[in-house]
């Protein structure tokens, strides 16, 4: 008998799982829901990024840092002394010194920056609140105010701005991220 069912089954848990990340912008911590990039879009982000040249900087940064940063950014909640770590660190370490732009080429941060809009997602909140006050405008441009309009909208009008305008490379931390849960084997 075939596994077509159970393959089936785990792929959409993949495609479904949500995680969060934490991250820290102007001074603040920040919590957003990520999930795993989906194949076409896995598929458009690695045609950019040289993961040799992600090698080459990961082995440029402060290992012990590093490790403390990400299990802040995994952390579900922090408090705040949790939070001024946080920022603490990303400070330390965007003090090192590190040459970003001798490592990476900008065709790999671009690469960084798409899976950044396409693995950062809206959680329900943010769709109610998008529904709450942007109902007219969800309407107008979706054509409707269903749950996939107002995520729609969100994704359009909130998510991608923010990642096209943010500064201290938070695109790219964002990027990251997501490219990290999705090359890693624990979701999917």
């Amino acid at each position: 008998m075939s596994d077509l069912f159970e393959a089936r089954e785990k792929t959409e848990k993949g495609a479904e799982w949500r995680g969060s990340i934490n991250v820290d912008i102007d001074g603040e911590a920040h919590e957003l829901t990520v999930r795993q990039l989906r194949d076409p879009e896995q598929w458009e982000v690695m045609q950019d990024i040289d993961l040799d040249e992600l090698e080459e900087l990961q082995q440029t940064l402060p290992e012990e840092k590093m490790e403390e940063l990400q299990d802040l950014q995994e952390a579900d909640n922090l408090d705040d002394e949790e939070e001024r770590r946080l920022e603490n660190l990303q400070a330390e370490i965007e003090e090192e010194d590190i040459d970003l732009f001798s490592t990476l080429s900008f065709d790999t941060y671009e690469g960084l920056k798409t899976a950044a809009q396409y693995g950062v997602e809206p959680d329900q909140a943010d769709i109610r609140q998008a529904l709450a006050g942007h109902t007219e405008e969800v309407q107008e441009k979706y054509g409707g105010t269903s749950n996939e309009d107002a995520k729609q909208y969100v994704n359009d009008h909130v998510i991608k701005p923010m990642i096209e305008r943010s500064t201290d490379f938070t695109s790219f931390a964002i990027g990251v991220k997501v490219l990290g849960e999705t090359l890693g084997d624990t979701k999917n």
